[in-house]
């Protein structure tokens, strides 16, 4: 079996209602609690920003706009369907994520899967784009997202015999993929049968029609003593002191990172290029992966800061931003590539998981246009 996909009854987001709320663009994944996410998702029921479908269906997706063009379908996705993941999971932000499900009963936002796609169910796409969209929105990012239905039967049936020969690449969502099969055990433990909780909402892209942007995921870490970090880091590296702006730092980076592996430290006033690891930290520290992901840039990196940092670690997309949390809180910033579109499917083919939040694809799809309530499980 390759992708098993399905329609579903969806919530869909009424833009037009949110206008007047204070955090018009928050979804319920922004707060930092669960109490607080689920308050807004009944908060969003009653004041009908969620409107309820009065059938399964399934839905094109596209978004345009300064950080890019994305288009796919959300449907329903079986956990046991061949979805190939391609990096390791935080076990807290998992379990935050099971607490939702069981105290909201609403699935996550989609997960985000590429696949290689046919011409055929680009077709259908191109068609359903032409028409007036079930729901749009423009964030203020610059991005305008759009939402069609798609009932018609021969239409969704074209799209899910295509899937059904096709795996698909987790490109982000491993976490939520995780979080969705646990509570799937928690609720088939408790003596229910198959239902809903089988299933996972998805954006499935194809990557040949709307290829993704692969970026880097920064590490900041504000209880290192950087000069301490640095200090071990000589008895591995080769350390190079970087002058000049942030873009000049990447442009070195960039050189570098095509000889091996290479990252940036940053501390709150300096920062160094480290490359050229020596066979004693890849034998050592980098032992504990995989040799086919041992020379890789992230894997050093990764084992540099198991090395150096028992700290909580905290993960920006954005350089500058990564920067400026360091200026702000102290410790160190690593600034890395990510790794390529080879290294990802390479992983994801062979079941080796790179370290968490080792990539982020973009643009990042919005979280709550097309939402999937679970309902009460019912005992077979």
């Amino acid at each position: 079996m390759g992708v098993d996909i399905r329609p579903f009854r969806a919530w869909v987001l009424a833009p037009e209602r949110l206008r007047g709320l204070a955090d018009r663009h928050a979804t319920p994944w922004d707060r930092v609690d669960v109490e607080n996410s689920v308050r807004l998702l009944d908060e969003w029921k009653r004041l009908e920003v969620l409107a309820r479908e009065e059938r399964p269906a399934m839905y094109v997706y596209e978004q345009t706009g300064p950080l890019g063009v994305q288009r796919g379908v959300i449907s329903a996705v079986h956990l046991d369907s061949r979805l190939l993941p391609h990096e390791d999971v935080a076990p807290a932000h998992t379990d935050a994520m099971v607490e939702l499900m069981r105290a909201g009963r609403m699935s996550m936002p989609p997960i985000l899967l590429g696949y290689g796609g046919t011409d055929r169910t680009a077709a259908q796409l191109d068609t359903a784009v032409r028409q007036r969209p079930l729901t749009e929105l423009r964030t203020p990012d610059g991005q305008q997202h759009r939402v069609w239905r798609l009932t018609e039967r021969s239409t969704c049936g074209e799209i899910i015999d295509a899937l059904h020969e096709r795996a698909a690449l987790i490109a982000d969502g491993h976490h939520r993929h995780v979080a969705a099969r646990r509570f799937r055990r928690e609720v088939h433990a408790a003596g229910y049968g198959r239902g809903p909780w089988d299933y996972i909402p998805a954006l499935l892209v194809d990557t040949k029609r709307s290829p993704m942007r692969l970026r880097p995921v920064h590490r900041v870490l504000p209880h290192v003593d950087p000069w301490k970090a640095l200090a071990a880091a000589q008895q591995w590296f080769q350390i190079t002191a970087l002058a000049g702006p942030l873009e000049e730092w990447l442009d070195v980076l960039r050189a570098r990172s095509y000889h091996g592996a290479a990252f940036i430290i940053a501390t709150p006033d300096r920062a160094f290029l480290l490359d050229r690891p020596n066979v004693e930290f890849l034998q050592g520290p980098c032992e504990r992966f995989p040799e086919s992901l041992r020379s890789m840039h992230i894997s050093v990196l990764q084992a540099f800061l198991d090395v150096v940092a028992e700290s909580p670690v905290l993960y920006e997309p954005s350089a500058p931003r990564a920067l400026h949390a360091v200026r702000e809180l102290g410790g160190i910033a690593a600034i890395a590539f990510p790794p390529s579109h080879l290294d990802l499917s390479a992983a994801a083919a062979t079941g080796v998981r790179l370290p968490v939040k080792s990539t982020a694809f973009g643009p990042d799809p919005h979280p709550a246009l097309v939402l999937r309530a679970l309902p009460s499980p019912r005992r077979a």
